[in-house]
C-alpha cells in the first residue's frame, strides 16, 4: 500500500484523541513507546495505524481476584 493510502495524525490530534497534554505525547514518543514518523525537515507525523496499536497495547484488563 502506498504511504499516502494512510491517516497521518499530529502531535495535538493524538493528545485530543486521548485527553492528554502534547508533552505526554513527546514522552511517550521519547520513551519509544508511540512511533513517530518524519515527513519533512522537521515536521513529524503518526500513522494512524500505530496509534491504534498503541492505544490497544495500554488496555488494562482488570481481572477479579
Amino acid at each position: 500500500q502506498n504511504m499516502a493510502d494512510y491517516d497521518l495524525l499530529t502531535m495535538e490530534q493524538v493528545a485530543r484523541r486521548l485527553g492528554v497534554s502534547r508533552k505526554t505525547v513527546y514522552r511517550w514518543i521519547d520513551s519509544g513507546e508511540l512511533p513517530v514518523s518524519l515527513v519533512g525537515r522537521r515536521t513529524y507525523r503518526i500513522f494512524e495505524r500505530d496509534f491504534i496499536r498503541f492505544v490497544y497495547g495500554r488496555r488494562i484488563s482488570k481481572k477479579s481476584h
